[in-house]
């Protein structure tokens, strides 16, 4: 099949869990022999949107990449109060919603042109996520050939009237979670198109085991967090609930945060901001912390809980994600938590109960090899797209 597939940025040094699960699926079908060219744009801070790669055509692990420039950067003060004023206010208009997700971003028009230009010459466009720019006007121009990985979560953008239309014109949609799958049902109960889920496949899961047999012994503990640094994923909150932990427990605790940082962090000697890491420093880390914590609210799956079970580290993630709850139940490899007192007896009983620990995340890393390589996942697709 020749497929295009359309996401809000892409690239090796990109991190996102959508451009992750982007890229994964683009090369995963490529080396199944299916023609692949990724449409976005040539930023890498979804911040900014500021234009960093090259505008036009390369080619990345098998697949095609053609990158258009954003015709503006955003200005993240300015964007936040917009933002403030549209989702406080009761009395939004359609003008108000689609005025937010111009400013929203990434404007590139000429991926929205080139799609109506040469858009025949494939036979689906997959868009990944359905907040932005680019699959809101995107979709509209072959919705008969259009297939939406919405990665989708209860947050506000969610219940804006605009995105209807990017939900109801697919004609198929891709979930990553069955608990995803439900948060669309009940959103948009008319939904009669077909559906899967497919989930996201887990990168270097060899590597990942391999890292945790060779992990040293986890003193003194930590607690790693690993992805965007903000208060929007639960960082702060996980900030201030450590550090009464540490007091509460008088543990020598520590956090690791692993990712970049969105927000301000205190200036804390338990407190280590590692930034952006290696590949090899990432599976080091995950297989030398004590715990992973997983305290955003908002996910439609989560691949660095499956990623830490296969390097040997149990998790505990916020309950109020549905998607973390349905992962740490199929896998059983973690505890979850509502409300700052489970949070503080299940890391208790986590630190203190090492074969607990080593239980949890060996049923987590086989059942992570099983359903998560990306083998399977592109499998699940590629039998979606057939069907189709």
């Amino acid at each position: 099949m020749k497929i295009a597939m359309i996401v809000q940025r892409y690239g090796a040094d990109v991190v996102g869990g959508a451009e992750s699960l982007c890229r994964g699926v683009a090369e995963s079908l490529a080396r199944r022999g299916h023609e692949i060219e990724v449409l976005t744009s040539c930023a890498r801070s979804y911040r900014t949107w500021a234009n960093h790669y090259p505008e036009g055509s390369d080619r990345l692990h098998g697949v095609t990449v053609r990158r258009f420039r954003a015709t503006q950067e955003r200005d993240v003060d300015s964007f936040n109060a917009l933002s403030e004023e549209l989702f406080t206010n009761a009395d939004r208009t359609g003008e108000d919603e689609v005025a937010w997700i111009e400013a929203q971003g990434p404007h590139v028009r000429g991926l929205v042109d080139h799609l109506h230009s040469a858009g025949r010459d494939h036979e689906f466009l997959i868009f990944f996520t359905y907040l932005y720019y680019p699959t809101v006007h995107g979709i509209h121009v072959a919705p008969e050939r259009s297939v939406l990985v919405p990665t989708a979560h209860d947050e506000a953008p969610f219940w804006l009237e605009t995105y209807r239309a990017v939900f109801e014109l697919p004609r198929a949609l891709v979930f990553n979670t069955e608990a995803e799958g439900a948060l669309v049902a009940r959103r948009f109960p008319g939904l009669s198109c077909p559906t899967t889920v497919a989930g996201v496949g887990i990168n270097d899961l060899d590597a990942l085991a391999a890292a945790a047999q060779t992990a040293p012994p986890r003193t003194p503990p930590a607690v790693l967090y690993a992805g965007r640094i903000e208060e929007g994923k639960g960082v702060g909150e996980l900030v201030d609930w450590l550090r009464r932990f540490r007091t509460d427990q008088s543990s020598d605790l520590q956090l690791w945060l692993m990712g970049e940082a969105a927000m301000e962090l205190p200036d804390e000697p338990w407190i280590d901001a590692l930034g952006y890491v290696s590949e090899e420093e990432k599976r080091r880390r995950l297989a030398t912390a004590t715990v992973l914590a997983a305290p955003s609210a908002l996910e439609s799956f989560g691949i660095v809980l499956m990623e830490a079970n296969a390097a040997g580290t149990p998790v505990l993630a916020n309950a109020s994600s549905s998607a973390y709850v349905e992962l740490c139940r199929a896998s059983n490899g973690g505890l979850f938590y509502d409300g700052y007192p489970e949070f503080a007896e299940s890391l208790k009983l986590l630190l203190s109960d090492a074969t607990l620990r080593d239980t949890l995340a060996a049923s987590g890393a086989t059942y992570a090899r099983q359903t998560y390589s990306w083998e399977a996942v592109a499998t699940r697709y590629e039998a979606l797209l057939s069907s189709l």
